[in-house]
């Protein structure tokens, strides 16, 4: 599975949780991928770094799926598709 695009959607920060939330989609020639990601995250690292703790957590979900776990699948991304600025 070759990721070419990444969205995040509907960034939500929880203040009382101290959480973010959203909607990571990911998609590639084959299929498109939607995951829910809830994170912790502070406060003063919700705009520097809510980027790469969703995707990270995105993939953890990824990696969980059948075909990438036994490795019938690899995860790749698209250069330059990881920065951290959307």
């Amino acid at each position: 599975m070759h990721i070419k695009e990444i969205q995040i959607s509907n960034p939500t920060y929880h203040h009382s949780l101290g959480e973010l939330s959203a909607l990571v989609s990911m998609s590639s020639e084959a299929r498109d991928i939607q995951l829910f990601c809830n994170v912790p995250l502070s406060p003063e690292k919700q705009k520097s770094h809510s980027r790469f703790v969703l995707i990270r957590e995105a993939l953890r979900q990824i990696r969980r799926m059948p075909e990438v776990r036994t490795g019938r699948e690899r995860v790749s991304f698209a250069p330059r598709l990881l920065r951290e600025s959307p």
